[in-house]
């Protein structure tokens, strides 16, 4: 069952704990506590006991979702990651640079049992697989269909340098591998993929434009790395009001005639009504 669509998903380092504070009264629809990218390798030990220990203080009273982005070890996922942070605050586990299935079915299984000994009932820790590789699009099927994964989400800047592109992060060099997630993501019955962080924090127009490509593309989300990022986010993927009464015309429109009919000079046939009902949906589905 996909998990409510978040518009919003805003990283805050591990290794900064006033700034994870911050970021929990930021407005944002999901927070990320970041083990990885965004903490130094002689920060990881006292990041993770960071994470660990607001996440015990906040508890199941979390204004918003929360997910931890954990390490990649030598052998693969961190362990020590992922059993400092299983508790009743943790929504969902963000996996960077996934590229195997069997990896998450192994993580869901160490999941349950982590989650059995914090009291918790089996499951309720999700997979965020981040998408950050050619191989991790060459297996983008295979990942959205593996156990807890609700939603896959895009890292485009690690992907333009596994395929050696010098590309723009929202430019045409991405595109193959954003639709694969798409079709991956529908196909497996999971929510729309999140689309990857917008770099440039002075660069409001460049992020809307990046955004309203994403949605246009079938994504639903974005994720951020500055609270002032947050509006124009959640502006390009909250449906507007014009947006929801006209489709709730077609609707009205389409459900009176098992033909095709016009609306406002618009042909309204069941692919129209189909993609109407689609809009309410995110509109319900979205976090307010």
């Amino acid at each position: 069952m996909p998990e409510s669509l978040h518009r919003s998903y805003l990283y805050a380092p591990g290794s900064r704990p006033e700034v994870m504070e911050k970021a929990l009264r930021a407005g944002a629809d999901a927070v990320i506590f970041d083990l990885e990218d965004a903490v130094a390798p002689a920060d990881k030990s006292t990041a993770r006991e960071a994470v660990a220990a607001l996440l015990r203080r906040t508890g199941p009273r979390s204004p918003c979702p929360l997910q931890v982005r954990v390490n990649r070890d030598p052998e693969g996922i961190s362990v020590r990651d992922v059993e400092a942070v299983v508790g009743p605050a943790l929504s969902a586990i963000r996996i960077p640079k996934a590229v195997s299935a069997e990896e998450l079915e192994d993580l869901s299984e160490r999941l349950t049992v982590l989650e059995r000994a914090a009291g918790l009932e089996a499951g309720v820790v999700a997979l965020a697989p981040i998408i950050e590789s050619a191989g991790g699009v060459a297996a983008a099927a295979q990942l959205a269909a593996a156990p807890r994964v609700t939603r896959l989400s895009f890292g485009a800047t690690d992907f333009l340098a596994d395929i050696a592109s010098p590309g723009d992060p929202a430019g045409p060099a991405t595109l193959v591998a954003r639709g694969q997630l798409v079709l991956a993501s529908r196909v497996a019955g999971i929510g729309a993929p999140v689309d990857s962080v917008h770099t440039r924090l002075d660069d409001e127009v460049g992020l809307r434009a990046s955004a309203l490509a994403a949605r246009e593309l079938g994504f639903f989300g974005k994720s951020v790395i500055h609270p002032r990022q947050i509006p124009t986010v959640h502006e390009v993927f909250t449906p507007s009001a014009a947006e929801l009464e006209r489709a709730r015309r077609i609707i009205g429109r389409g459900t009176g005639d098992p033909g095709a009919s016009a609306l406002d000079g618009e042909l309204v046939d069941p692919a129209v009504v189909a993609r109407a009902r689609a809009v309410l949906a995110l509109a319900s589905d979205a976090e307010p």
